[in-house]
C-alpha cells in the first residue's frame, strides 16, 4: 500500500489506461477554519485582494497560503496547476467585486484545494493515460452534490479542452435551468452568478460569464435520495449523452455515497471518483436497516454514528473515536463498487489523526 497525506484510497483502472474504474478517498484532513466572512477576509487576511496586488502577486500569495498544506507536495503540480486556476477566476470576475467575494474566501477555497487535490490527480493522470481509441469522442463529467462549483471550476481550467465535453454540477440546492426563459432564485436557491451571470467588456457589451469557462459547466437539479431523480438522471444523462462519462463524487454525507455507488454500478461509466464525507445517522441503526450497493451487503448499526457537521462545526463523539467506524464504511462502500472483467482494481490509502 502507497501510503500518501490524509486519506485511505483506493483506486481501480486497466493496464493504466482509462477504462471503468473507481477511486474512493475517505478523507482525514483535519478541517481548515470555518469560513471567513467577507469583511474578516479581506479586510485581514488580504486588505487589498480586489484592486491592491497584480496577478502575479495574487498568485505568489496563495502560494504563501499553501506552502504547508496537507498534500503539498505529493500533489505538488495538482496543486500549482489548481493555483492558477484560482488566479484565472480572478481574471474572470474582475469589476465585479460581489461574485468575486461571494466565490472566493481565502479559507473556503483552500479547504477545497486540499480536498479536491488527490480527485483532481486522478482525474489528470486517467486523461493522460487514455487509450488512443478514445480520444474521438470527449468526456462529459458528473460532478454530484456539487455545491457551488469548486471541483468542477478547478478541472474546467485544467483538463485539456479537446478531451472533455462539458461538467454537469448537480445539486439539490440549484434552480432549475431554462434555457428559454431567465430563472428568478428563490431565497432556498444556490446563487449561480459564477456559472450564468453576466459581465460587460471593454466594449460595453454584456456577455454571460457561461462563454468564459474553458470547459462549459452546466447546473442541474437532483435530489439523489430521490428515486425518481435518479431515473430522470438515468435516462437524460447517461442513455444521451454521446460519449464516456466520469462520475465525480467528493464530500458526500452519509447514505448519499450509497447512491453515488448505485449510479456507477447501473449506468454505463468511465471514471468513478468518490470521497466519503460524514456517516450516516443512526437513524438506520435504529431501525435495524441492512445497506445494501452492488453484490455487498452490511449491517448499519456497523458503521452509523450520531456524530455531524452543523454549519462547520462538528458535533458528536471525537472524531479520533471514530476513525475505525470511517475505515470500516469507507472498505464496505469500496466493496458494493460492481467492476467487470475488464477491470482492475489498485488500492492504495493512508491515514492521518483526524476523521471528517
Amino acid at each position: 500500500m502507497m501510503r500518501n497525506w490524509c486519506c485511505i484510497t483506493a483506486i481501480f483502472f486497466l493496464n493504466s489506461t482509462l477504462s471503468t474504474g473507481a477511486f474512493i478517498n475517505t478523507s482525514c484532513v483535519n478541517r481548515y477554519q470555518n469560513d471567513a466572512s467577507p469583511s474578516r477576509c479581506y479586510a485581514t487576511s488580504l486588505p487589498d485582494i480586489n484592486y491592491g496586488l497584480s496577478d502575479q502577486e495574487f498568485h505568489t500569495w496563495l502560494q504563501n497560503q499553501v506552502q504547508d498544506a496537507p498534500g503539498r507536495n505529493t500533489y505538488a503540480s495538482t496543486y500549482e496547476d489548481s493555483l492558477t486556476a484560482i488566479v484565472n477566476w480572478r481574471k474572470r470576475y474582475r469589476g465585479n467585486p460581489q461574485v468575486w467575494k461571494r466565490i472566493f474566501k481565502k479559507d473556503r477555497v483552500v479547504k477545497e484545494l486540499i480536498e479536491s487535490a488527490p480527485v483532481i490527480e486522478f482525474v489528470k493522470r486517467a486523461m493522460d493515460n487514455q487509450d488512443d481509441d478514445d480520444n474521438e469522442k470527449k468526456f462529459t463529467i458528473i460532478d454530484l452534490c456539487s455545491g457551488k462549483g469548486y471541483l468542477s471550476m478547478f478541472l474546467s481550467e485544467i483538463l485539456p479542452k479537446e478531451k472533455v465535453d462539458k461538467f454537469i454540477l448537480v445539486d439539490k440546492a440549484w434552480a432549475i435551468a431554462n434555457k428559454k426563459t431567465t430563472t428568478e432564485l428563490k431565497p432556498h436557491h444556490m446563487n449561480w452568478d459564477h456559472i450564468y451571470g453576466t459581465t460587460v467588456n471593454t466594449d460595453g457589451e454584456e456577455s454571460s460569464y457561461f462563454t468564459t469557462w474553458p470547459i462549459p459547466l452546466y447546473t442541474s437539479k437532483q435530489d439523489l435520495k430521490d428515486s425518481c431523480n435518479q431515473r430522470q438522471m438515468t435516462k437524460h444523462f447517461f442513455n444521451k449523452i454521446d460519449g464516456p462519462v466520469i462520475i465525480l463524487a467528493v464530500h458526500l454525507c452519509g447514505t448519499l455515497s450509497l447512491k453515488a455507488i448505485d449510479m456507477f454500478n447501473n449506468n454505463q461509466v468511465k471514471l468513478f471518483a468518490l470521497k466519503p464525507c460524514c456517516l450516516p445517522q443512526m437513524v438506520y441503526a435504529n431501525r435495524g436497516d441492512v445497506f445494501r450497493i452492488g453484490h455487498h451487503e452490511f449491517d448499519a448499526k456497523d458503521v452509523c454514528s450520531n456524530g455531524q457537521y452543523n454549519k462547520g462545526n462538528w458535533n458528536g463523539p471525537p472524531r479520533w473515536h471514530l476513525q475505525p467506524r470511517f475505515d470500516y464504511w469507507a472498505d464496505n462502500l469500496f466493496k458494493g463498487i460492481d467492476i467487470d472483467g475488464s477491470s482492475s482494481l489498485e488500492q492504495d490509502g493512508s491515514e492521518d489523526s483526524g476523521y471528517r
